[in-house]
């Protein structure tokens, strides 16, 4: 019940972190310039199309790169995860190394995909740097068994241990790159524009002496910028899948590897 009740006031969040400043100044803005062509009678006949092109198309073009660095997080971090499991097992393999050392050394990568959770959630205030030094730990303690080790054994745990950091880096670079800046800008100065072009012609569509109809207009001009502005929003929130704020970003929760995977 309790779970339930979490998962629905998340939901809620996520609708209204939709609403906010450029929310509201979007709003007033389509309003003060519809009541102002309609005070001087201003006709300005401009095609809607140039909504088309000027803003939902970078827009959709926008979410859509979004979208596509979430779904690439994810095989990224699957990735992490299955090389965690193998380059402890390929330990584990070797002739000579016993069940304490390898739960050691599962327990060391437990912590570097500790260190790596918080730094793609921007929580405890780690660096990359701090990883990379992880990386050269696990190596030495990999290195004190290598006479232990076949060509074959070597070349394996060499091979995917790189894989296992690989992704670690990979992680990291979708985490500070983020879709393209200057699209996005673009996207947030045209929408503030777009009243300026379709509020005249709603107003040359709809018959202001009739009420009915008025209230129709003021509707229909105030939901393309709140549409609009919404969907930039939107593509804000969904922008890093690492920070836990969305109902879409990654499930750690079923994605880590757990404690109770390292065999005591």
């Amino acid at each position: 019940m309790l779970n339930a009740f979490k998962e629905m006031s998340k939901k809620i969040n996520v609708i209204y972190s939709a609403i906010n400043f450029r929310m509201i100044f979007i709003v007033v803005e389509t309003l003060v310039i519809y009541f102002f062509y309609d005070k001087f009678d201003f006709n300005l006949q401009i095609d809607f199309t140039i909504l088309s092109i000027a803003i939902v198309f970078p827009l959709v073009f926008s979410i859509t790169s979004a979208y596509q660095k979430r779904q690439e997080a994810i095989g990224e971090f699957n990735s992490f995860r299955n090389k965690m499991i193998e380059l402890s097992n390929l330990f584990r393999a070797v002739d000579g190394t016993n069940t304490k050392e390898y739960s050691t050394f599962f327990k060391s990568l437990l912590g570097l995909q500790d260190d790596l959770l918080k730094i793609l959630t921007n929580k405890g205030g780690l660096k990359m740097d701090h990883i990379r030094s992880k990386r050269k730990e696990i190596f030495y303690f990999l290195e004190n068994y290598k006479n232990l080790y076949n060509e074959r054994e070597k070349d394996s745990i060499i091979r995917v241990k790189n894989e296992l950091f690989e992704s670690v880096e990979k992680l990291n670079t979708l985490k500070i790159h983020a879709t393209p800046i200057s699209l996005r800008l673009y996207c947030l100065v045209f929408i503030y524009l777009s009243p300026l072009v379709y509020n005249s012609n709603i107003l040359a569509s709809f018959d202001k002496n009739n009420f009915l109809e008025l209230v129709v207009s003021i509707f229909f001009s105030v939901i393309i910028g709140f549409i609009l502005m919404a969907l930039y929003n939107i593509q804000e929130y969904i922008e890093d899948p690492f920070d836990q704020e969305g109902l879409d970003d990654l499930k750690f929760d079923e994605m880590l590897v757990g404690d109770n995977e390292v065999l005591e």
